[in-house]
């Protein structure tokens, strides 16, 4: 019943596939707003993962959904910059927390690695003079067979993905982040990126140090 998405669930086994209840009222429209759909094809071009490495499969799918949507024209980068200023404190640790690697919660899986891949796209910008970034990492694993199918080990993705854009961000970041808490100054990020919330949406500072970043985390890509 009715014009939802209700959930979905991706499998690689010999060949990738997608289950999706959609309501029967659905339509074209109803289905461009969606973002469950997005979610689970981000899924299959991503090696299936140890359990305890879910908040990479998960928060990988979650923060590309939105950039991919806005890319594609479906979202406002204002929508998205949004969002994200309202949606990523679920990820931080709480009591209690032993890092991504050992904290199975819906906070971390989800929006724990959606930080862990926001930080980790502005960290390869940063230091690749803003010439590439998070997508074109993870193309780099899709390019040597790294996709729904393969079970591989969360080191291989992460430095396969490093090899991709020649620095060693994602490897150095699960260093860090994977066995114990990390809590980053969300407030000096956001103001770094130059968003900040203004009444029910978001305002753009252009001059903020890595507006140029932000800028190109949700600029069209070729390919």
């Amino acid at each position: 019943d009715g014009a939802r998405v209700r959930g979905g669930t991706t499998w690689g086994y010999r060949g990738a596939a997608i289950r999706l209840p959609i309501g029967r009222d659905a339509g074209a429209d109803d289905l461009k707003r969606d973002w469950v759909i997005v979610h689970e094809m981000v899924h299959t071009a991503l090696p299936d993962l140890d359990d305890r490495y879910a908040w990479l499969s998960e928060g990988l799918a979650v923060y590309v959904e939105p950039v991919a949507r806005v890319q594609a024209g479906d979202l406002t980068a204002q929508e998205i910059w949004q969002a994200m200023m309202r949606d990523i404190p679920k990820g931080l640790p709480q009591a209690g927390d032993q890092g991504l690697d050992n904290t199975d919660t819906w906070g971390r899986k989800y929006w724990g690695g959606a930080l862990f891949c926001l930080l980790a796209d502005i960290e390869i910008r940063k230091r690749t003079g803003n010439k590439v970034g998070l997508q074109d990492a993870m193309r780099g694993v899709l390019a040597a067979g790294g996709n729904h199918e393969k079970d591989w080990p969360i080191a291989r993705v992460l430095s396969t993905a490093d090899r991709a854009v020649g620095v060693d961000v994602l490897t150095l970041l699960h260093n860090e982040w994977g066995s114990k808490p990390v809590t980053p100054d969300l407030a000096a990020l956001w103001r770094d990126l130059g968003v900040r919330l203004q009444g029910d949406s978001v305002e753009f500072d252009d001059s903020a140090p890595l507006a140029a970043i932000r800028k190109s985390i949700t600029e069209p890509r070729p390919g």
